[in-house]
């Protein structure tokens, strides 16, 4: 750009003075152009910099993919791991929340109410005889039941009770679903929102547990944590040092005793290396997976004993 403008100026000074002499009037003694009493300068002059950056999507979709759909739609996208690069594009589009990293695109971990759905409005005169509203598994089985009659809630939630498993697990499909009984016996199914919870937490202010699910935690069958379990490891970081929660203890249920092992000795480290504790300071342990499944479970709870 530079070399434009040094190239140019002189081109215009010459235009200028060759214009001048056009106009200006000749000496009869010498026949030169007599110039007017004035003086023109044109000086040009650039100093830029351009600063390109590479953009990329934190997230590629296969369009082959979407199309080959299972009979749910929703089951085969939202139980499938989610793709993140863990490259320093990654890093470079993290917003920064205080001190430690925050990823928009990465859900906070779900609490309960797992569930909400806003019911339609009636008039008066014309309201449901009965209403239910149904929390479905992914066999279409109901494991949890609202019932009313008349005037329905302003909204309709889900707190995570489980007929079938006492409370919500991670990695399964849950449905809701609201029926409408009208004056005439005719009874209308209305479709609420789907979710699929990768991790939870529940309990009180106190004491709280998350659970993650060990397939989005670490790589296959291995014992590396994956990008996604990197992230969630920070977000309790974030939450002990938030609500003053002090004391931490790990488990890790899985079928397979030997890796389980590992995979303990190393969630133990990375949490101590993002915590910034000495080791040998959080209490940990394994066991065989219960009705809650392939889990880690995290207890974080207020004072020192």
């Amino acid at each position: 750009m530079n070399r434009y403008f040094l190239w140019m100026t002189p081109i215009l000074v010459l235009s200028v003075a060759w214009a001048s002499a056009a106009e200006a009037p000749t000496s009869p003694a010498s026949g030169r152009a007599v110039p007017d009493d004035m003086e023109v300068q044109i000086k040009g002059q650039f100093k830029g910099r351009f600063l390109v950056k590479k953009i990329l999507a934190p997230v590629t979709m296969n369009l082959e993919k979407l199309q080959d759909f299972p009979e749910d739609p929703s089951q085969k996208l939202l139980l499938e791991n989610l793709p993140i690069s863990h490259s320093a594009d990654f890093n470079s589009r993290s917003e920064v929340k205080g001190h430690t990293p925050f990823y928009p695109w990465i859900p906070e971990i779900a609490e309960p109410p797992f569930l909400r759905m806003t019911p339609p409005i009636f008039p008066k005169e014309s309201l449901p005889q009965a209403w239910m509203f149904e929390v479905l598994n992914p066999q279409g089985q109901t494991i949890f039941r609202q019932r009313g009659t008349n005037a329905l809630p302003d909204e309709l939630i889900w707190e995570g009770k489980d007929s079938e498993k006492k409370f919500a697990v991670v990695d399964r499909l849950y449905s809701a679903q609201l029926t409408l009984i009208g004056r005439d016996e005719q009874a209308t199914a209305i479709q609420g929102d789907s979710i699929v919870l990768p991790a939870m937490i529940y309990g009180s202010d106190e004491s709280e547990t998350i659970e993650f699910s060990l397939n989005r935690l670490f790589l296959k069958d291995r014992t590396d944590i994956s990008p996604e379990g990197e992230v969630m490891i920070a977000k309790i970081g974030e939450r002990m040092r938030e609500r003053a929660l002090t004391r931490l203890f790990v488990r890790v249920a899985s079928s397979q005793p030997e890796l389980a092992v590992k995979r303990e000795a190393a969630l133990v480290g990375a949490l101590e290396k993002s915590l910034l504790l000495s080791p040998g300071l959080i209490e940990h342990d394994h066991s065989d997976p219960t009705l809650r499944g392939e889990i880690a479970s995290f207890w974080i709870k207020k004072g020192s004993k």
